[in-house]
């Protein structure tokens, strides 16, 4: 049985779109790269009462990316992006009618949250190469005839079913779950790249990168990618990045709830 999805959102549509993860460097994320030294004073040894204090240290004022390139700028936003161990992505995405809601938390190897395609939903956990979706009843009765999401909604209901990431049917999908499907391929801008000037986005102070399918806004201090907003040929929306270095790896659902779609007659 051949599951027939709409390839709603697919990875190519990212590739053409200026797009980035995103963390801040606000509440959520980590120190500055470029940390400020407190004000020490070395005590005077009681055998040299007349010893001078150490100098107080000047302070190292914040880097900023502020003065670069924009493409240098977007260079060092994906290794930002790709060398943190845990980033969280939310946002939706229309296109031609369809949407797409992703709400997902990535790690280097793995990857869980949920997608919705036109409203219809499914969960997903990725562990390496593998995939386990739950899909919602919605979804089967929306992608497949009626006698076949009849019978998935039977075998499945409750259950998880394990597919590899590179499924011709639901590898697409689980991708936006798998930090590697996220962000390979996604720092690619047009020919008209451009910066626009500093603002506050989601509480941090970032840098625009601007072309003709939106704004990647990237945290002024580190590049850090925070915010992408669409508005072009390739869609309208946004997606939002937080939580870096603060996803934990998820775990494989039980045994007993899965279902390995290698069983399945599709």
């Amino acid at each position: 049985m051949l599951l027939k999805h709409r390839r709603l959102i697919a990875t190519a549509a990212f590739g053409t779109v200026l797009v980035a993860g995103c963390g801040s460097s606000g509440p959520t994320a980590g120190p500055s790269s470029t940390p400020v030294v407190p004000p020490t004073t070395a005590p005077s040894p009681i055998s040299t009462p007349t010893a001078k204090p150490t100098p107080t240290p000047t302070p190292t004022p914040t880097a900023s990316i502020a003065g670069l390139p924009a493409r240098q700028i977007l260079t060092k936003a994906e290794a930002t992006a790709k060398a943190a161990t845990g980033v969280r992505v939310r946002g939706t995405m229309a296109m031609d009618g369809e949407s797409l809601k992703i709400d997902v938390r990535l790690t280097g190897s793995g990857g869980s949250g949920t997608i919705a395609f036109d409203g219809a939903g499914l969960s997903v956990v990725v562990l390496g190469r593998t995939a386990f979706l739950q899909v919602s009843d919605t979804f089967w009765r929306r992608q497949s005839k009626p006698k076949d999401a009849e019978l998935m909604i039977q075998l499945l209901r409750g259950k998880w079913l394990k597919v590899a990431l590179d499924d011709k049917d639901f590898g697409e999908m689980a991708a936006f779950a798998s930090k590697a499907g996220m962000f390979d391929g996604m720092f690619t801008a047009g020919g008209n790249l451009r910066k626009t000037a500093a603002k506050t986005v989601d509480g941090v102070r970032c840098i625009g990168l601007r072309d003709a399918d939106g704004t990647f806004w990237v945290d002024a201090a580190d590049a850090r990618p925070v915010r992408l907003e669409l508005g072009g040929s390739e869609g309208t929306g946004g997606f939002s990045f937080s939580e870096y270095d603060q996803v934990r790896q998820p775990k494989a659902p039980p045994p007993a709830q899965v279902v390995d779609g290698k069983n399945l007659d599709r």
